[in-house]
């Protein structure tokens, strides 16, 4: 009934970089999704994402997985 209310916020960062073509690159040590896909037969979640603004990732996850994530880890 209120979408606009914060019920769980992670307070770790949920992609970070960490790999060297993640932290060397135009710009060195930053990681931005870009678009994201969702599988609802699978629950698994694609997504695009920048790094080090020279190359494209794609991380996966699955819906379960990435709530439990937040839940676990969340701030509010």
């Amino acid at each position: 009934d209120q979408p606009w209310k914060v019920i769980h916020r992670a307070a770790p960062y949920l992609m970070s970089p960490q790999t060297l073509y993640e932290c060397v690159g135009d710009v060195p040590n930053v990681v931005f999704p870009c678009a994201s896909l969702h599988d609802p037969a699978t629950g698994r979640i694609a997504i695009y994402y920048g790094a080090a603004d020279t190359v494209t990732g794609l991380a996966l996850t699955h819906v379960d997985d990435l709530v439990d994530f937040i839940k676990n880890n969340s701030e509010v």
